[in-house]
């Protein structure tokens, strides 16, 4: 059964999204790195060794992009929990959890490359899929992402606290359906789109939607 990798937080502006993480969390995000092609970059924070928490936003560094920027950044007008990614559980592949996403009627699109250099200098390099189409504002359906058998950033990261859970809201019962048989570690409920992270930290447990 594949797990949970990260939670993404989209922001118009990085630094807004770090303060705002910051603010409820007393945790701050640092540096990822810029997304080249995609016109984003992003700040990240940790759970714990295998799961992390991502701030993304759009990179005023590099040019536009030939394609709409991830999460919906064009159109972000605050942070915003957007979406969340799932990864292969030892011994799994990203084909074969992409495969049963199909199986139960959710189609994670295609399977690209990507990197991006930490600032250490280090290269991160990762596949994952492309859900077909534009994205929402909130991805209610995750997408899935491999590291090839590297480290994921998850375990060099300060922390944000322990992540208790992951409310998706979605109207569309198949779709609720699909996501509670690929076994995941959230709770499904019926209503508008939407995702709340609970997260026990520093200043207590908060919620992040």
């Amino acid at each position: 059964m594949p797990e949970l990798d990260h939670l993404i937080v989209a922001s118009p502006d990085l630094e807004e999204g770090i303060a705002h993480i910051e603010a409820l969390t007393g945790a701050r995000a640092v540096a990822g790195g810029p997304h080249p092609g995609m016109g984003s970059h992003n700040a990240l924070l940790t759970f714990d060794h295998t799961t992390y928490f991502e701030v993304i936003a759009i990179d005023p560094n590099q040019p536009d992009p030939k394609r709409p920027r991830p999460f919906d950044l064009d159109n972000a007008v605050g942070p915003r929990l957007a979406g969340y990614a799932i990864h292969p559980a030892p011994g799994e592949s990203l084909e074969q959890v992409a495969e049963q996403m199909r199986t139960v009627g959710i189609d994670p699109g295609q399977v690209m490359s990507m990197s991006r250099v930490k600032p250490d200098g280090d290269e991160l390099h990762w596949r994952l899929t492309n859900t077909p189409g534009p994205r929402p504002a909130v991805a209610t359906v995750p997408f899935v992402i491999d590291w090839g058998g590297g480290s994921s950033p998850a375990a060099s990261l300060p922390s944000m606290g322990s992540l208790l859970s992951l409310q998706v809201t979605n109207p569309d019962g198949a779709i609720r359906s699909a996501l509670d048989s690929l076994g995941l570690a959230i709770q499904t409920v019926d209503g508008a789109p939407g995702l709340v992270a609970v997260v026990e930290t520093a200043r207590g447990r908060v919620e992040i939607s």
